[in-house]
């Protein structure tokens, strides 16, 4: 993969995912994949570039969630674990991405027309721990969760910019410690470490994205969360039809 072509796409992800929280291995996971890099080594230079992300945005922001952390570290963790596992021991038989994309396709478009479907947010309310339970089990097998864990947040958090980077923060930071954790456990021998340099470029990047982020009204937070999981569904959507 020609570098060049590497330090852009990542410094377009980084800044996006310094700024709505997301898009890092959302968008990184897919495209590392169809550039070249193997599952394993596309989580392990994409993992320690989110984790230092998230922390910075955990550690900006003062206020604290309890219930719904609690729930989250409850169902959604250990089901990312076990769901992990299972990919990497499984990783060239399993493949849930086109089912992902559906269910992004689907949520993202009811959030953005939320005035014309059902009442999306007591539905999530009502159930909120199956669906932590399913993002972790999405994420665990295609590193691909944060499209909806993304809109799961904006509608728990009332679409309340901060509030939602910050609860999105903290599950990719808990998520990444726990992936990369047992990526080394299992996979070390198969890694490479020759990209580990890529974390400097959030301390370049994630200051300046900032003031970006502060321009961003609380509306266009959650439609443009929308708009990314409802593109990323639909590429890969196509991508899948393309290929077969």
């Amino acid at each position: 993969m020609d570098l060049i072509l590497e330090n852009l796409v990542l410094i377009v992800l980084i800044i996006i995912q310094s700024i709505f929280g997301i898009g890092l291995l959302l968008f990184g996971t897919p495209t590392f994949l169809m550039l070249g890099y193997d599952f394993l080594n596309t989580l392990n230079f994409l993992l320690p570039i989110s984790i230092v992300i998230s922390f910075f945005q955990l550690i900006s922001f003062k206020k604290k969630f309890k219930k719904i952390i609690f729930d989250y570290n409850l169902f959604c963790l250990p089901f990312l674990v076990l769901f992990l596992i299972i990919a990497l021991n499984f990783k060239h038989v399993l493949n849930f991405k086109v089912y992902v994309a559906i269910v992004l396709v689907v949520s993202s478009i009811l959030m953005l027309k939320k005035n014309t479907f059902f009442p999306l947010k007591k539905i999530i309310l009502k159930y909120k721990k199956f669906i932590l339970v399913f993002i972790g089990c999405v994420h665990g097998l295609t590193n691909m969760g944060g499209g909806l864990l993304s809109i799961f947040s904006s509608l728990i958090n009332n679409r309340d910019k901060k509030y939602t980077r910050h609860f999105i923060s903290y599950s990719y930071l808990m998520m990444g410690l726990l992936q990369y954790a047992v990526l080394l456990l299992l996979e070390y021998k198969n890694l490479s470490f020759s990209k580990v340099y890529y974390v400097l470029l959030v301390l370049i990047i994630y200051l300046p994205s900032q003031k970006l982020f502060k321009k961003v009204n609380n509306i266009l937070f959650s439609k443009i969360i929308s708009v990314i999981a409802l593109f990323y569904g639909s590429v890969i959507l196509i991508s899948n039809f393309y290929i077969n």
